[in-house]
C-alpha cells in the first residue's frame, strides 16, 4: 500500500460530516471553488461511515476550518 502523504489540489477542499437527524447516511464531499464537486453518501453501519465519522472527528480536533458556513446544509453532527 502506497502510505505517502497526500494533499488536494489548489482549489479543492474537503467535507466529512454525518450522519445527520432523520437520516443515517454519512457524507464526503470534495468541492472545488468553482463550484464542482464529488460526493459520497454513505449508510450507517457500514465500515465507509466510520471511517467517515472519524475523519470528521480528526479534522475537528485540528481546530481547522474544513467547511465554509451555509446555511443550506446542516453543520456536521457526529454520533457516539
Amino acid at each position: 500500500m502506497d502510505t505517502r502523504t497526500q494533499t488536494l489540489p489548489p482549489g479543492w477542499r474537503i467535507e466529512a460530516s454525518g450522519p445527520f437527524p432523520g437520516s443515517r447516511a454519512c457524507v464526503l464531499r470534495l468541492v472545488h471553488a468553482d463550484g464542482a464537486e464529488a460526493r459520497w453518501q454513505i449508510e450507517e453501519g457500514t465500515p465507509q461511515s466510520e471511517a467517515v465519522k472519524q475523519l470528521a472527528a480528526a479534522m475537528a480536533l485540528t481546530g481547522e476550518s474544513y467547511r465554509e458556513d451555509d446555511e443550506a446544509r446542516p453543520g456536521p453532527l457526529l454520533s457516539t
